[in-house]
């Protein structure tokens, strides 16, 4: 389970969302009349009849309910201290569909545990004093679309990262609220939020509502809900992420000692003609002679598609060496070690050739069969030369040598950098021009310059 919870439901502009049979529910969530009165040293005990028929009732109700933590402390510890809690939350998650907008507004405003500021709990980003009359007048009347994000930690996660007071949130949100904004498809000059911390037993919590001063403005997707939900839990756990991060450079060295290995062992095999998988040199060859009469950009995205499955297939040979997939397995842990802050569950892994983040590796193998063309026109120019029997295999050697050279650097630089330092990028047009005035010097090309870490 994740260890941030993010929902985020919402009112349609002119609709009606009274559910007639929950009114009960407003009752309980208002007034708590009817609702059974938890003794203190009661609160261990199991939960009573009442409470699983509202339980049940409310998971039927509210599907989604079943993924807050209280829900999930509940099902491991049926008591009725939890069971108190979880209705709560419940009814208090969905009093958008069964409850009037103003009334939901002074709702989580006023509400026993709201943070107060001065009258009510309600904040913004603004250090004006809020009138909750107003705001409540103000949506109630907006023809628009209303979001109303929700965002939940755990008590001890709460506490340890200091998200257990309305200035520390009320920081958080005014910091991320272009990020938002723009998550939501507002312009930042028409979006509008109000916020209240609710200090609630285990599971602290913050209520938003969002819209756009121009109704016809606003549009949340699945993708948008996706990106509100890393921006915030990158910076509550930011902490805990540098660690992982630093964890991410020790893998990294360990990628780079086997990158080496492998290179070493590959050209070795292939200039000694025992290289146990041939297929990768006769694809490389095969490329080779087919950019020869390719006309175009010499780029992956401008290649026909015959030619970027011939590419594709020459990455997935590459990624058949065990080193290679043992690093791509553990970026891929590393990666979802940061996931897991806010994801319920983790997409399937793709392929190496299929994942955007590396897809550098497709043009370095545009690049390295362009070059082995030339190796290999060369070498036919120069066929009298009794060197030339033995040009071919090297140049097709070095050439998947230093696509093994290429990964390894693009594995790592998929790492952050270590805490404090800065990866300075030399663009792609620059270095070229140092290469060709290193050559001019009488220096050897460096076919394996890199990114640096200062």
């Amino acid at each position: 389970m994740p260890r941030l919870i993010f929902k985020c439901p919402y009112i349609k502009g002119k609709s009606k969302r009274a559910l007639a049979h929950l009114k009960n529910m407003v009752n309980y969530i208002a007034t708590r009349d009817g609702a059974e009165r938890i003794d203190p040293g009661n609160k261990n005990l199991p939960a009573t009849e009442n409470q699983k028929e509202l339980v049940e009732q409310l998971t039927k109700e509210f599907p989604l309910s079943r993924g807050l933590f209280e829900y999930q402390d509940f099902v491991q510890h049926p008591t009725q201290g939890n069971a108190s809690e979880f209705i709560t939350r419940a009814l208090e998650d969905n009093l958008n569909q069964i409850a009037k907008r103003e009334n939901y507004l002074e709702y989580i405003a006023k509400r026993p545990r709201a943070v107060r500021m001065g009258a009510h709990g309600l904040f913004n980003g603004s250090e004006d004093s809020i009138v909750l009359s107003q705001v409540a007048e103000e949506i109630a009347q907006h023809p628009g679309n209303v979001w109303l994000p929700i965002i939940s930690l755990r008590r001890e996660d709460a506490e340890r990262l200091g998200y257990d007071n309305a200035e520390n949130w009320r920081s958080l949100l005014f910091s991320n609220a272009m990020e938002i904004a723009k998550a939501m498809k507002i312009p930042w000059e028409d979006f509008r939020w109000y916020a209240a911390f609710h200090d609630e037993g285990n599971h602290p919590h913050v209520h938003m509502v969002c819209y756009s001063a121009d109704p016809s403005k606003g549009f949340l997707t699945g993708k948008g809900i996706e990106n509100i939900k890393s921006t915030l839990a990158k910076q509550i756990f930011r902490q805990e992420l540098t660690e992982i991060y630093s964890h991410q450079t020790e893998r990294r060295d360990d990628l780079t000692r086997s990158a080496s290995e492998v290179l070493r062992q590959l050209a070795a095999q292939m200039q000694s003609g025992t290289l146990d998988n041939e297929h990768i040199e006769q694809l490389m060859k095969h490329l080779s002679e087919k950019l020869k009469t390719t006309s175009g950009k010499k780029k992956y995205g401008y290649l026909k598609a015959p030619l970027k499955a011939i590419v594709d297939a020459i990455v997935d040979e590459l990624c058949k060496d065990p080193r290679i997939v043992e690093a791509y397995s553990l970026w891929y842990e590393l990666r979802e070690d940061v996931l897991k802050t806010y994801r319920d569950t983790m997409l399937e892994r793709i392929p190496l050739s299929q994942q955007k983040e590396f897809k550098r590796i497709k043009n370095l193998v545009i690049e390295e069969a362009l070059r082995m063309g030339t190796d290999l026109q060369q070498a036919a120019e120069s066929a009298r030369n009794p060197e030339a029997q033995v040009r071919q295999p090297v140049s097709i050697a070095q050439s998947a040598t230093r696509l093994l050279h290429h990964v390894g650097n693009i594995f790592r630089d998929q790492q952050p950098p270590a805490d404090g330092a800065l990866r300075v990028s030399v663009d792609s047009k620059l270095r070229q021009k140092i290469r060709e005035k290193k050559m001019a010097l009488g220096h050897k090309a460096d076919d394996h310059e890199n990114s640096m870490n200062m």
